[in-house]
C-alpha cells in the first residue's frame, strides 16, 4: 500500500558523474533538512531516495534553485511507487544559464524573461540581472529538456549571442 509517507520523497541523481552516498547524504542534509530530518537512502544505478518529514522542506526541494553537489546538478524528481532506476530516465533538469555580452539595454525583465523561455521553462530571473546591477552577463534559471539539443546562441535584433549553461559542460 502507498503510505503517506512515502508521499513526500524524491529520487535524486547527480547529473555527469557518480557521487558517493556519504557525500550525497551529508549535502542534501545541509541543503535541505531546515524545519525537520531527511533520510536519504542509497539505490541501484546511480539514484539516491531522500524521504523527507517536513512538508515545508519537500517544497522547497522540489521548487527552489537547481541543486548541485560538486559541480553536479542534481535531478530531483518526485518519488512513485513504479520507479525502477534501470529502467528511468532522466529527460529534464533545472539549470543556470548565462546570456553572455548582451548590451546593457537588454537587461530588462521582460527581455532577459523572453530570451530566457527561448532557452526552456523559465523558472526565474536573477535579481541582479532584472535590476541592470551586474552587466558582464544575464543569469536566468531554466528547465531544459535533455533529450534535445541545448540552445547554444540566440539572435536578438539580428545580432548572435551565445549562451554558457553552468555545470552542463558535458551535455553542450
Amino acid at each position: 500500500m502507498f503510505s503517506r509517507a512515502w508521499g513526500s520523497a524524491l529520487v535524486v541523481k547527480a547529473l555527469g558523474r557518480s557521487v558517493s552516498y556519504i557525500l550525497m547524504a551529508k549535502r542534501l542534509t545541509s541543503i535541505w533538512a531546515r524545519v525537520s530530518t531527511i533520510q536519504v537512502t542509497s539505490l541501484k544505478n546511480g539514484y539516491f531516495l531522500v524521504r523527507f518529514s517536513s512538508g515545508i522542506d519537500y517544497e522547497r526541494a522540489v521548487t527552489d534553485d537547481p541543486w548541485m553537489v560538486g559541480d553536479n546538478y542534481l535531478t530531483v524528481h518526485p518519488w512513485t511507487k513504479d520507479f525502477n532506476p534501470y529502467e528511468y530516465e532522466i529527460s529534464s533538469t533545472l539549470v543556470w544559464a548565462r546570456l553572455l555580452e548582451i548590451p546593457i539595454h537588454y537587461f530588462h525583465p521582460v527581455v532577459v524573461m523572453k530570451i530566457g523561455q527561448r532557452i526552456g521553462k523559465l523558472i526565474r530571473v536573477v535579481q541582479a540581472t532584472s535590476t541592470g546591477a551586474r552587466t558582464d552577463y544575464a543569469r536566468v534559471c531554466v528547465q531544459v529538456d535533455l533529450t534535445k539539443p541545448l540552445l547554444s546562441k540566440f539572435s536578438l535584433h539580428g545580432k548572435k549571442y551565445f549562451i554558457q549553461y553552468e555545470g552542463l559542460e558535458i551535455f553542450v
